[in-house]
């Protein structure tokens, strides 16, 4: 009979070493496990819609008027031409 005692005994520890390592999970991730909280406060929203600073903005294009502006050449091919690259198959012997 003291196999069958030594059996209960074992299966009695296994289960209370179970149930406190649960115990022991909910505790330290309901208590401690807080989200991290931000050091310094996000500013109000109504105080981020800056777009009335550009409701009188003027823009300067005399820089496309100027002579060395317009003295801009373009040398080569505009778009450039790629050519023949890489190989049509990938997986395909040299």
């Amino acid at each position: 009979m003291a196999p069958q005692q030594s059996n209960n005994q074992t299966m009695l520890i296994a289960s209370l070493i179970i149930v406190f390592g649960f115990a022991a999970g909910y505790f330290y991730y309901s208590q401690w496990a807080v989200p991290a909280r931000v050091p310094i406060e996000p500013p109000p929203i109504a105080g981020r819609d800056d777009l009335m600073t550009f409701k009188n903005l003027k823009i300067d294009f005399s820089i496309l008027d100027n002579k060395k502006y317009k003295a801009l050449e373009i040398f080569g091919e505009s778009p450039v031409n790629p050519g023949v690259t890489g190989k049509k198959d990938l997986f395909a012997p040299i």
